[in-house]
């Protein structure tokens, strides 16, 4: 399957939220129908790139040679700690173990780099179990737990990865 990996435009943002929607529901299941909604997309047209001297926020997505969005990362960089965050990620359901995240997270490792980021961290569900082993296939490491976080009865696994450099 053929994609690319571009900067999210405001264009994406209805199929971004359409993304979040379905691949989150293939976890929660009703939990998450019952606490989110696809919605209009205008999270992610206000959110997607924010850029302060000392903060920067991205987002990028995959697209398939026909124009369709097909996954999309959301990630910041603290300029002033060094520390990055992977907030989201979602793949089209249909199309899990693809390459899709693999290529989006390798676009946000880019990103850190240049951004010369010590640390990136996010967080799963510990029952999100294909979420623990990409991110571990990706070279995160566990580091906590944090009890009840999203919802009641689902802890949230904190991941983290370090980079370094020779300068």
């Amino acid at each position: 399957m053929a994609f690319t990996i571009r900067r999210f435009e405001d264009r994406d943002a209805a199929r971004v939220a359409e993304i979040m929607y379905e691949s989150f529901r293939t976890v929660f299941g009703k939990m998450w129908e019952e606490n989110e909604t696809k919605g209009d997309g205008s999270y992610w047209k206000e959110h997607a790139h924010v850029e302060t001297p000392t903060f920067i926020a991205t987002s990028f997505v995959a697209e398939q040679e026909d124009g369709k969005v097909i996954g999309f990362l959301h990630v910041d960089a603290n300029l002033k700690r060094g520390l990055g965050i992977l907030h989201s990620i979602g793949v089209d359901p249909t199309i899990f173990a693809r390459g899709v995240g693999t290529a989006l997270v390798t676009e946000a490792e880019k990103f850190w780099r240049l951004h010369r980021m010590r640390k990136i961290y996010t967080c799963t569900s510990h029952v999100n179990r294909r979420a623990l082993a990409f991110y571990k296939h990706m070279g995160f490491h566990e580091e906590g737990l944090l009890k009840s976080h999203f919802f009641d009865g689902i802890d949230e696994i904190q991941l983290a990865k370090f980079y370094s450099y020779d300068d």
